[in-house]
Parts: C-alpha cells; sequence; structure tokens
C-alpha cells in the first residue's frame, strides 16, 4: 500500500504560539496546507494565498459552507489562515502587534527547538520573520545555501513541515558577515 502521508503536518504552531493539532484533518485538507506552505516558502504573495484559502470549494473546508461558524474550529483552515497572515506580515499588507511577534514559534525566540547560534542576550521577540525565499533574495544565494546556514546556527530560524521561518535581523546580520569575508579575501590577494 502506498503511503502518501510521510510529509503530511501533525501539528503547526499559529504565530500567536497556539499549537494546532492537524490529525483530525483529512488527508485532502493537510496536503493542501502542505501546498499552501511550500508555496509562501517559496515566495508566492499574501494574495495569490489568500485567493487559495478562501475558495470555498477547497478541501480546507472539508465540504462545510465556508460561512458556517464550525468552520474556524477546522484544524487546517487555522493553520492556512495563518499562513496567509505570515505572508502578509512580511509583505507589509497586513501589520503585526508585538504582541504577536512576542509568541514567535520557540527556535526564533532563541530556545533550544531549533538549531540556534550562541545566545547574544535577549532572545528574540519583536524582530520580522522571513521565508527561505526572501532570504534567498535579501542574500543574494540558493535555498540549500539558506537552509545550510539555518542548520548550522548562523541564522536562527525552525521548519513547519516544509516552511522555513527565519530571524531577519539574523538573515541581514549573516549578509553583512558574508560581505565583509568577501572584502577581506579581496584585499588579501
Amino acid at each position: 500500500m502506498k503511503d502518501n502521508n510521510l510529509d503530511l503536518l501533525d501539528t503547526y504552531r499559529l504565530m500567536s504560539g497556539v499549537a494546532v493539532d492537524l490529525r483530525p484533518a483529512s488527508d485532502l485538507a493537510r496536503n493542501y496546507l502542505n501546498d499552501l506552505a511550500l508555496r509562501l516558502a517559496q515566495g508566492q504573495g499574501y494574495a495569490e494565498l489568500l485567493a487559495r484559502v478562501l475558495r470555498p470549494d477547497g478541501p480546507l473546508y472539508e465540504g462545510r459552507s465556508p460561512l458556517a461558524p464550525s468552520t474556524d474550529e477546522l484544524p487546517a483552515l487555522r493553520a492556512a489562515r495563518d499562513l496567509v497572515y505570515r505572508a502578509g506580515v512580511a509583505e507589509g499588507v497586513i501589520e503585526a502587534s508585538s504582541s504577536e511577534f512576542a509568541a514567535l514559534p520557540v527556535g526564533l525566540r532563541g530556545g533550544t527547538a531549533a538549531p540556534a547560534r550562541p545566545s547574544q542576550g535577549a532572545g528574540l521577540t519583536t524582530e520580522a520573520i522571513v521565508t527561505v525565499g526572501e532570504a534567498m533574495e535579501m542574500l543574494g544565494i540558493t535555498r540549500q545555501a539558506v537552509i545550510n546556514a539555518v542548520k548550522t546556527g548562523r541564522i536562527r530560524g525552525e521548519q513547519h513541515g516544509k516552511l522555513w521561518v527565519l530571524s531577519r535581523e539574523d538573515v541581514l546580520r549573516y549578509g553583512l558577515a558574508r560581505d565583509d569575508r568577501r572584502i577581506a579575501r579581496e584585499s588579501a590577494v
């Protein structure tokens, strides 16, 4: 029997810090959520993601009317709305309050759930977040190079399924350090 559920998310942590159990959601809804996360990671914008989530015939609603009050309880829909919210915050379309950033994923607060670089004082509490696609554009490097920088602790971040959430400040700091190393190499020649 072919198992298509190997890459499905079991839980998703909302930007507010609340963990959503996705196991009760249908496999179709979980696959759709994975697709949304991948699209966000690849840099698809807020408007495009919102249109996908608002499709009333989409699998996120699991056959219910999008207007039914019970849709607010659907775990895959809650996670999908959070992904859209993250895209809106990243694009500046939605203003996030500092209290929303106070509940960033543990790895972005300097916890131990994700590879983290040595502590530099207070943990990340109010910094903006970026996706791997945004970090690629900011740094001018490949997706794998960004992920390697996260895994080696040079950029704080954590993975939620196929979606990586990174510290914007660390991405900028990493870019400056790369530029400094390049300039030092060129001046040594």
